[in-house]
């Protein structure tokens, strides 16, 4: 018998091993760690390098963040076999862009109407926004596992 707060072992897990059930939420800070890492250096890369306008090197760069996270969710932090890639990453990527539409407008909020400095109100949004993320995969992309 396992104590309370512990999950189910059998999602990709060796047998007998578990996870706490925070360890989920632990692993996806982590992963969004790196992902924002090759996010923001493949945007420092594409306009510094290449001499692209940063608008379309952000969106590249998001994109290819959001392809990190995805896979590295997926498999360390979910322990997800689902074999419907497609499915599954176009609901990660739905989500993940509505966490980017939930951080421009709490930066918005927060500097227009709250006369917050706009590095202060990014980190607020980034907080506001992991959380809706980490909510919104695990229930919606990775549910059940």
């Amino acid at each position: 018998m396992k104590p309370d707060g512990y999950c189910h072992g059998g999602r990709g897990m060796p047998d007998g091993f578990s996870m706490p059930a925070h360890g989920h939420l632990v692993w996806f800070f982590f992963v969004g760690v790196v992902s924002s890492l090759v996010d923001i250096g493949l945007l420092w890369y594409l306009c510094e390098s290449w001499g692209i306008w940063y608008i379309p090197a952000a969106i590249v760069s998001y994109g290819c963040g959001i392809l990190v996270s995805y896979c590295l969710n997926k498999f360390l932090t979910f322990h997800d076999r689902t074999r419907d890639y497609l499915s599954q990453f176009t609901t990660f990527a739905v989500i993940s862009i509505s966490c980017l539409l939930v951080n421009v407008c709490i930066i918005w909020l927060l500097v227009e109407l709250a006369v917050f400095n706009y590095l202060v109100a990014k980190a607020i949004a980034t907080a506001c926004a992991f959380f809706w993320s980490y909510y919104g995969q695990s229930r919606f992309t990775f549910r059940g596992r």
